[in-house]
């Protein structure tokens, strides 16, 4: 979230101390992320943690604190694993023993802090950085999860359930007034006259998710990040990824983590396949159907949310400049590299 919780010091300092028995020294809130407050926390004993506070009452928080219910054990399993190419923060058990405490609507999970900037500035990232994020994804489509894990973990099930929501959002635009807030009158301003341009990426979409579903296509489950891009990761000097924010993990094809990397034919395709392929060397057959259609589908995910939160959900200023902000630079931007990559990305397969 971009502006940070009402009341926020004196819940954080109850909350720790109750459920992890640590004393807050100082608190510093985070402006980052779609569905969560960030925090980093640092105790008397001059240690710092990572603290995410999720609202329940909220649509994105519901959603995402059920997320954790799946992430948080698999990313302390992650931590503590010990892949030489990648880790994770290690979520912090609270007294009790579990992953997350909860004050009303509000869950709190706390992780270790890790220090560095993220990947966030790296773009355009050289050949070389993608090499090695292939490498990093690639070592965490290897790990076997124990049976604790494999009862009913979350699968990719090829489905977008915000479509019909989307929808129905896109026909609401045709209400709005100039009686009506400022906000909105700038939402219909960015979004109405492309609304026609959404309806046939969506149409696309659909397209690429019926052709992913051909028996022909063989899927190959691994454990996925889910959202591997560079806001999501840092490197540390010693050349070891720290991937953060394991709420879309999940176990589906590799593509879910590939397409990230693979929406830009050219010199950092090949560099992302070399560096996958240096730690997987049997023969991966990335599905161009797959890839194309999680292309299209991150892009209809984020405009359903923000259009759903300035829509129908109490947000503050603040954060209604943000998602103005977002669906004004995605709309225009994303939607047209996406279909340029639908076209180039099955000639740049055939390696």
């Amino acid at each position: 979230m971009k502006t940070p919780l009402h009341d926020d010091a004196a819940i954080i300092r109850a909350m720790l101390q109750e459920h992890w028995q640590l004393t807050v020294s100082n608190i510093h809130f985070i402006p980052f992320g779609e569905s969560a407050y960030s925090y980093r926390v640092e105790t008397d004993a001059h240690t710092s943690y990572y603290l995410k506070i999720v609202d329940r009452q909220t649509n994105a928080g519901i959603k995402t604190a059920a997320c954790m219910e799946f992430s948080l054990p698999i990313q302390h399993f992650v931590a503590e694993y010990g892949l030489a190419q990648v880790t994770a923060p290690l979520p912090q058990l609270t007294i009790q023993g579990a992953y997350y405490a909860s004050h009303g609507s509000l869950l709190f999970a706390l992780y270790t802090f890790i220090d560095g900037e993220t990947l966030v500035n790296a773009y355009p990232m050289s050949p070389d950085l993608v090499r090695q994020i292939g490498q990093a994804l690639a070592a965490l489509h290897t790990i076997q999860l124990p049976a604790e894990f494999q009862q009913h973990p979350p699968q990719d099930s090829l489905t977008a359930p915000f479509d019909a929501h989307l929808q129905d959002d896109l026909a609401s635009l045709a209400t709005i007034s100039s009686q009506d807030a400022p906000y909105l009158q700038r939402l219909y301003e960015i979004v109405w006259p492309r609304c026609e341009e959404v309806r046939a990426f969506l149409a696309h979409s659909q397209e690429y998710e019926q052709r992913a579903r051909l028996p022909q296509t063989e899927i190959r489950p691994v454990l996925c990040h889910g959202d591997p891009w560079g806001g999501n990761m840092t490197l540390s000097p010693d050349e070891r990824f720290t991937f953060l924010d394991w709420e879309a993990t999940m176990i589906a094809p590799p593509e879910r983590d590939a397409f990230f990397y693979l929406n830009a034919p050219g010199p950092n395709f090949g560099a992302f396949i070399a560096g996958y392929q240096a730690v997987c060397p049997h023969s991966v057959h990335w599905h161009a159907d797959l890839l194309i259609y999680y292309a299209y589908r991150i892009q209809l995910r984020n405009l359903a949310q923000w259009l759903h939160n300035l829509l129908h959900e109490p947000l503050d200023e603040g954060q209604r400049e943000h998602d103005l902000k977002m669906l004004g630079f995605h709309c225009p931007e994303r939607f047209a590299g996406v279909e340029r990559m639908a076209q180039e990305l099955p000639a740049a397969l055939i390696l």
